[in-house]
């Protein structure tokens, strides 16, 4: 089926299943997948898109689903798989299997990007990922791949003691491209609750809402998720959906943007494949060696107290009181450590870089520029700390001359 046909049996879908999307807003092919642009001017307050609830793809309808036509029950015990591991399987299936009742999603998968338009670090080259050695994003693509990897193998198993056939099928790359639809198009579960909100905790779970996670990022955004429910009249066929409500006006031509909230750029490029320039919620964490704290600190050395704190404690020779000497102390090891992170970040000139695609290699300058300025922000900090511990011995009678 050609691309223009899998988007109207798209739309066809969701419209039968009490969504859509509002008439004036059009697909339209890039080559990272689809955008949504304004086929004429849509005024502000303008609802783009509806999915209703029973169209989200869940992890409890991803169980009940794959219970019907696998026996996994035993398996999935023993094993205690994720919630990743349910819902990537369930898309999967939908390329192993080219036909089945109990799959519900054949219209919706069929709209997603191939693997081979997919930009997070795995699916990066081994040259281009060897390139951002030195960030912590490179540990963090080598740690998530080797998570993936092992829930891949336990899903592969179940998979195979049900039907070797099926197995065989499962390939690591279909599970790395459903994985990877979960970490860049999912929002988490409480955005389907009487107060939408897309803050997380430790009772949300990741959801797929068909529709609602076509549109692109758009920083700041305004935008409004409106969740409405079925009518008390038993004989209504309204079903709860969630709408995206858009609060600015677009014109013709313009792309259809939601907004996935603040993000940083290592999350971004991590989850999403892709980043933004000079981004402005940019973090970088930081622990000292031997704790187990983190401090996640952004542009302009936000959130530094912490850090700062927890390096003169440390260092301080009574627990109750810090002297300048304290003081100096810490503000000297935090400048140590932070110039051996900077001398650790990819330099700007690297003869390796022209066989980076391009895409890759603005996502790679985005991210060094956040993480080097947070880096240069928090010596800023450290130098200013360290001023104030001499003004400190002034006002105690004592001169202290620093050597550059």
């Amino acid at each position: 089926m050609s691309t223009t046909a899998n988007v109207v049996s798209f739309r066809n879908w969701l419209a039968e299943h009490g969504g859509g999307f509002h008439r004036q807003a059009q697909f339209v092919e890039v080559p990272s997948g689809f955008s949504i642009l304004a086929v004429s001017d849509l005024p502000a307050d303008t609802t783009v898109v509806e999915c209703p609830f029973d169209l989200a793809i869940t992890e409890e309808l991803a169980q009940r689903c794959l219970l019907q036509i696998l026996d996994l029950k035993e398996e999935v015990e023993i094993s205690g798989w994720t919630e990743r591991q349910w819902i990537s399987l369930y898309l999967c299936c939908h390329w192993i299997f080219e036909k089945s009742s109990h799959l519900l999603h054949y219209a919706y998968v069929k709209t997603l990007p191939s693997a081979s338009k997919l930009r997070t670090p795995l699916h990066f080259t081994r040259l281009e990922l060897e390139l951002f050695q030195g960030t912590n994003l490179y540990g963090a693509a080598l740690d998530r791949e080797r998570v993936w990897r092992a829930e891949w193998s336990q899903c592969r198993n179940a998979l195979s003691k049900a039907n070797p056939e099926w197995g065989s099928k499962f390939s690591w790359e279909y599970y790395l491209t459903a994985s990877t639809y979960l970490s860049s198009r999912a929002f988490p579960s409480s955005l389907l609750s009487p107060a939408p909100s897309l803050l997380s905790s430790p009772d949300t779970k990741p959801v797929l809402l068909p529709g609602i996670d076509a549109l692109n990022h758009g920083r700041k955004q305004p935008v409004s998720w409106v969740v409405s429910y079925a009518d008390s009249d038993v004989t209504s066929r309204k079903k709860p959906k969630i709408s995206l409500v858009l609060h600015s006006p677009f014109t013709q031509g313009q792309e259809l943007l939601n907004n996935y909230g603040a993000k940083p750029n290592s999350e971004l490029i991590l989850g999403y494949g892709f980043a933004l320039s000079q981004n402005p919620d940019d973090t970088i964490v930081l622990k000292i060696g031997g704790s187990n704290e983190r401090w996640e600190i952004g542009r302009s050395a936000r959130g530094a107290e912490g850090l700062w704190n927890e390096i003169l404690t440390s260092v301080q020779q009574t627990p109750e009181f810090s002297s300048y000497e304290d003081q100096l102390d810490a503000a000297s090891t935090m400048l140590d450590m932070l110039q051996a992170l900077v001398d650790r970040l990819p330099p700007d000139r690297d003869d390796r870089r022209v066989n980076m695609r391009p895409e890759v290699a603005i996502m790679l300058d985005y991210y060094v520029e956040g993480q080097r300025d947070i880096l240069e922000s928090l010596m800023n900090f450290a130098h200013e700390k360290a001023r104030l511990a001499i003004d400190q011995a002034r006002a105690e009678g004592i001169e202290i001359v620093l050597e550059d």
